[in-house]
């Protein structure tokens, strides 16, 4: 049986409390990016699928 350090176990919790943080933020960011492309892509009277694959293919 091996002792895991308690150093190894707090940097593990920080690593996923971070990857949490940071999952919720891309979130919030990709959500605001929708939202605020909404009125745009109304106008032009797109499907989601279509605007966005245009968004993508532009790159």
């Amino acid at each position: 049986m091996t002792l895991v350090s308690s150093t190894l176990v707090a940097l593990a919790i920080a690593f996923i409390v971070l990857a949490a943080v940071l999952a919720a933020v891309s979130v919030g960011v990709i959500a605001d990016f929708v939202v605020t492309n909404r009125r745009s892509r109304l106008a032009r009277r797109e499907s989601f699928r279509s605007y966005y694959r245009g968004l993508v293919a532009s790159h």
